[in-house]
């Protein structure tokens, strides 16, 4: 009796599992059975998909490898990869399922944060279907779990399979084709990485041109409303003009007296502005005056009234950053204090040193790098006597319950994930620059982990899975409550 061997599809994302992949294919030879993968060809779409569901249906098992992307999105917002899982289930294929132990220790360019929540439910969705799932770390232990895992599966579930046909070429030369087949889709994946991010940095292109064309239409708009205020303007003019033709003689000696007047008032006025420069000076002079007079009489340790009260929703200048003045967005007034956040990024720097379990009351960015900056960008008394100490609070992470700690007493800052959603009114309103690039920047609130800590995308979105703590590309973007009282 021939020897029987079994079709197995390996479903996966690719740019992220290349070394895994192999090792499993590898594996998968070495015990005699034909593997099968469609996620790695190049622009994967609805009528790709047809082909993929046909392999599917023709395989005996469905080997499916979980690590840290979702991977590509078909119409309906579902990856790919987790499309061909709901079909090899609905087709009552034995499936395998491989999900990668430790997410949150996977090196950050092998994933992929923006569509971190559906891979969380898609992860939840796949324990709790009651079948195989087993947990792995390195590609080696995949290897033999995968060997392990189809072992029991060929006496437990046994399939079709096939049978070799000595009229085929032997394995060794399938797997020549098979190895070159896989060069030849490798290549294209990545002429297709090319073309994607090619097509990334257009739609940016077109998003900023639709921004322009936008403000000039706005423009435009104004000056239309301008000339047709003009145009009536000129019509009114027009009339008058006519009702006075019997009167041109007595209308061009009116003219001539009216320039000489034009002539005097042209003197005069420029007496006046001498007067007014004057007066402008010594209106300086008795204001400098004043202050100096107010601050004279002020109680000790009160600061000095503010040159100019801060508006909700403007920019604010106040204390120094890398000797310029620096800019913070308000976002809240109130009679007797004011929120005030610096409008984008001011450094990079970790939430922790090490990572840890940690708290916001605990971390390194609070006890450290925040009373550091407090000297740096008011260096000036006065304006550091008007940063509040403000008592902070800190609960739960309410998704995952993650411990928020003790509620703290802080001058300088950084929001909470219910701060971020209540005093941005969109995503785009949260997005924060460094030295010109958009920046992803830590939020005070625990993440899923204790070692974690919720962010702000790079679109601005609040992220409350969270980030490692000691990541160093993480931004700073401190706040405070100004006082308002003088």
């Amino acid at each position: 009796m021939e020897q029987k061997r079994y079709q197995v599809f390996i479903s996966s994302t690719f740019v992220d599992l290349q070394t895994e992949r192999l090792a499993v294919l590898n594996q998968l030879l070495s015990i005699n059975c034909i593997p099968v993968g469609m996620e790695i060809f190049p622009a994967a779409d609805e009528e790709q998909f047809k082909y993929i569901k046909k392999l599917i249906r023709e395989s005996d098992y469905y080997v499916l490898i979980v690590a840290g992307r979702y991977g590509s999105l078909a119409k309906d917002g579902l990856s790919y990869t987790e499309k061909e899982y709901d079909y090899a289930i609905k087709k009552k294929i034995p499936v395998l399922a491989f999900l990668h132990k430790d997410p949150g220790k996977i090196a950050s360019e092998l994933t992929d944060p923006k569509h971190a929540e559906k891979l969380t439910a898609f992860r939840e969705k796949i324990e709790n279907s009651n079948r195989l799932v087993k947990y792995w770390t390195t590609a080696d232990n995949l290897r033999a779990d995968v060997q392990t895992a189809l072992s029991y599966a060929f006496t437990s579930k046994p399939r079709k399979g096939w049978v070799r046909d000595d009229s085929f070429r032997d394995s060794s030369q399938l797997k020549k084709d098979l190895n070159q087949a896989n060069k030849i889709i490798k290549e294209k994946q990545e002429k297709t990485d090319s073309y994607q991010r090619e097509c990334e940095e257009l739609k940016r292109t077109i998003d900023s041109l639709q921004r322009e064309r936008e403000e000039l239409k706005k423009t435009i708009d104004s000056f239309q409303q301008e000339c047709e205020k003009l145009m009536v303007e000129l019509e009114e003019s027009r009339a008058h003009e006519s009702t006075f033709t019997t009167q041109q003689a007595e209308l061009e000696k009116a003219r001539r007296h009216m320039s000489e007047l034009e002539i005097k008032l042209a003197e005069r006025e420029k007496s006046i502005s001498e007067l007014q420069t004057q007066l402008d000076e010594s209106s300086e002079k008795e204001e400098r005056l004043r202050l100096q007079l107010a601050q004279s009489g002020q109680k000790p340790g009160s600061p000095p009234p503010l040159a100019e009260p801060p508006v909700k929703n403007k920019i604010y200048t106040m204390g120094h950053w890398n000797d310029e003045p620096l800019e913070w967005l308000v976002l809240e007034v109130l009679p007797d204090r004011a929120l005030l956040i610096t409008k984008d990024c001011l450094l990079q720097a970790p939430y922790n040193k090490e990572q840890v379990n940690t708290t916001w009351e605990e971390c390194s960015l609070r006890k450290e790098v925040l009373p550091q900056l407090l000297e740096q960008i008011f260096y000036e008394d006065i304006e550091r006597d008007r940063v509040l100490l403000w008592k902070n609070r800190n609960p739960n992470n309410l998704r995952y319950n993650t411990a928020g700690g003790t509620d703290t007493d802080d001058k300088l800052f950084i929001l909470s994930i219910d701060e971020a959603r209540q005093y941005f009114p969109d995503n785009e309103a949260r997005i924060a620059y460094l030295n010109g690039e958009a920046v992803w920047w830590w939020l005070r609130s625990p993440g899923y982990y204790g070692y974690f800590a919720s962010i702000v995308l790079l679109d601005g979105y609040v992220h409350v899975n969270g980030y490692d703590e000691s990541s160093s590309a993480g931004g700073v973007r401190p706040a405070f409550w100004l006082n308002l009282k003088s």
